[in-house]
Order: C-alpha cells, then structure tokens, then sequence
C-alpha cells in the first residue's frame, strides 16, 4: 500500500520556532525552529515509512487572497528577525535529506499540498497532510488524513473523517462552509456575526453546504435568519478565502517525489548545525531504513550539551 507524505513547510517551521527555547547551532545563531522542523520531519517518516515525500512553503510575495481581501492575514504582527534566517537551512537540510520542496508565488503552502494530494489520489493510496493548520482539514475523505502536531510538538492528533466529525459536527467537505460562517481569526478572515460553531455545525448538518442555508432561510428561526440574511456577502467572500486551490500545477510527476532517504548527507547537514543529539538518532550506515528511528531523550549541543529536550 503506497504512501505519500505531504508536509506544510511554513506551518512547521513557525510551530517550531514557538515551541522551543532559543538553541544556538554551530554558527551561534538560533536554530530552535531547525531542531524543532527535522525532529518533526524524522517522527512522521519514522511512523509513516512513506513511499513518496514533498514539502510546500509559502512565499514573500502577495497571495490572490491577500489581492482580493486586503485585510487578509493583516493583523499578525512582524515576525522575530531570528525566525527567517532559520528558513534556508531548514530548505537546506530537507535538499539534504532528499525531500522535494515547493513553493509558487500567489499561493500559499497550503494549496499546493491540497492540489498534490487531489492530482496523485489514485497513485498514493494513502496520504497524510502534516501541517497544524486547520485549513487543510478540507482535504480529509477515506484515503486523506491530517497528522494535526499539537503546540509543544509532543502530542499529536490524527484526524480522519471520524474525528473531523467528532471534533466539529460536519464532514470534512463542510468545513470551507463552516470557516466561511465562523471566520477564521488566525487569518482575519470575518464571519457571520452571531453565527458561532455550533449554529454552524447545526445549519450544515440540515441543509448540506452554504447554498443549502440561503436557499432554506424560510425554514429557519427569525433570529438566526436575520443574521444570515445580514452577513450573506461576507460569508460568500470568505468562502473565496478560506477554500484551498486544489488546481495549482505544481510542475511534477508522482514518482519524482518518490522518498529515498540520504540519511549520510542528512547527517553531515546536521553536523555542520552541531545538532548532535539529532545525529546519534540516525540510521548507521549499516541500518538505513527509516524505521531505524527511534525515540527518546535527546539533547542539542551548545558546546557542552546542556540543553535537553524531548525528541518528539
């Protein structure tokens, strides 16, 4: 049964660096979003032994949601000047590793994960989406699941249509309907004033999707159809931002993601880090099989080794 690994690059990469205290690499720089990323990288290749890997980020440039909502994304503040220095060596180390990245101004990661996914559904029979984001949640269905890492990257959900279903009240297919009522607060993204997750998750399991709610609002108690009535532009313009392009040609074949790991060149990126608590967790040369890897107690050398963390 082949697998394919999908991982949302910028989603990991800023949940590590929250995650984590500063860790100085070799070059005294902070490396805690590296550590955090590849320990990440390393637990799912571990567990998942997947046949086919790609990773997607995010570029500088504006999105087409940022040019046709403004306000998009707007209200996050600047980010740490010790945070993207770190990107590089994380493209770095994934180039080492033998991980495909991608990356497609006026897109963001998470689009042209969902779009791999939907062109190479019938190659992988099952796909797994690391990434925290609960955008990607759309995506799940029988062969997709979201490998969900929680905030101090030791816990870890797995959601498949069950536990969508259990956690929100919908299918996953209803979830841009959802967002596009509830909003989206992590990306500025308004929705229907008064309509919570519960009246959401209520609506759509009577009427199906959003269309079905504004073609039902007879049916529907005056109160709540006055606040639907009122907020029918705003939740039809989030459906627009909240919904993932499954349709971006990301320029590949399936079998040029095929994962064939480095692990020596992987090792000699990491050494040039001075991440030696990472490295002694490592296949040898004589056992290169990611399921070599193992878990435990591990450090991050800072000259003597005193820092101490969880390889997740």
């Amino acid at each position: 049964m082949s697998k394919l690994l999908l991982i949302d690059g910028n989603n990991l990469f800023h949940r590590a660096y929250h995650a984590l205290p500063p860790l100085n690499s070799r070059d005294g720089q902070n490396g805690n979003a590296i550590f955090g990323f590849t320990n990440m990288l390393l637990k799912a290749v571990s567990e998942m032994k997947p046949d086919y890997v790609a990773c997607a980020f995010d570029t500088a440039a504006p999105t087409f949601r940022h040019v046709a909502f403004e306000k998009y994304k707007a209200q996050r503040p600047p980010p740490p000047p010790d945070l993207y220095p770190q990107l590089p060596k994380v493209k770095k180390m994934l180039e080492a590793f033998g991980v495909r990245y991608f990356e497609k101004a006026g897109y963001e990661a998470d689009d042209l994960l969902a779009s791999i996914a939907t062109k190479y559904l019938g190659a992988a029979e099952i796909i797994v989406i690391l990434s925290g984001d609960r955008d990607v949640l759309q995506m799940v269905d029988p062969n997709v699941r979201v490998q969900m890492p929680g905030w101090n990257l030791n816990s870890v959900t797995l959601f498949g249509p069950e536990e969508v279903q259990e956690k929100y009240g919908i299918e996953p297919e209803q979830m841009v309907d959802y967002k596009s009522m509830v909003g989206d607060t992590s990306d500025n993204v308004p929705g229907i004033a008064g309509i919570g997750p519960k009246g959401a998750a209520d609506l759509l399991q009577r009427f199906g999707n959003l269309e079905g709610i504004y073609a039902h609002l007879d049916e529907i108690s005056q109160t709540t159809r006055n606040k639907l009535e009122a907020g029918r532009e705003i939740a039809l313009e989030a459906k627009k931002l909240v919904e993932l392009d499954r349709t971006v040609d990301v320029g590949i074949e399936v079998a040029d993601l095929e994962f064939k790991p480095q692990w020596e060149s992987l090792r000699q990126e990491l050494e040039n880090l001075g991440f030696k608590s990472i490295i002694s967790k490592l296949p040898t040369a004589q056992r290169v099989t990611s399921a070599s890897i193992v878990s435990g107690e591990t450090s991050i050398s800072e000259g003597d080794d005193k820092e101490q963390l969880e390889l997740i």
